[in-house]
């Protein structure tokens, strides 16, 4: 008859509680490094955002638009060929906000030939007008 023997090692190796314990600290630590690394660039992302629709903001509040009923004038140009000379309208900003200098460059005296080049006036306003045939980039206005 035989017998077994059965081989047992001489030493067991197992994970302590201790050592889990240590694991689940290491990982809770890096999570928590990794959970602020997101945030930080989440919260840099969104200021970067707010700059920018600020930003936006303040130049739609710089823009005029017109508001109510829009005047043409029209009179002979040559004798024969009449024409638009004179187009009057109210303006507005386009958002409540800051105050738009309208200081014009010319001047009018309802001579034959307003507007006239006012050289004193530091204008910073500029009218430009398009439509399919002509494109001007800055044409002569008087505020009243």
């Amino acid at each position: 008859m035989r017998t077994f023997q059965m081989n047992r090692p001489e030493r067991q190796r197992s994970i302590t509680g201790l050592e889990t314990a240590i694991i689940l600290i290491a990982f809770g630590v890096v999570a928590s490094v990794f959970a602020f690394t997101v945030l930080s660039t989440g919260i840099f992302s969104s200021e970067r955002s707010k700059e920018t629709v600020f930003s936006g903001i303040e130049e739609a509040q710089s823009t005029l638009e017109p508001r109510g009923s829009l005047i043409a004038y029209k009179g002979n140009v040559d004798g024969s060929t009449t024409t638009v000379f004179k187009i009057t309208f109210l303006l507005s900003n386009a958002v409540a906000g800051e105050p738009v200098d309208l200081t014009p460059g010319y001047t009018a005296n309802d001579s034959g030939t307003d507007p006239d080049v006012d050289s004193a006036a530091k204008q910073v306003t500029v009218i430009s007008y398009r439509d399919q045939d002509i494109f001007l980039a800055d044409v002569p206005w008087t505020l009243s």
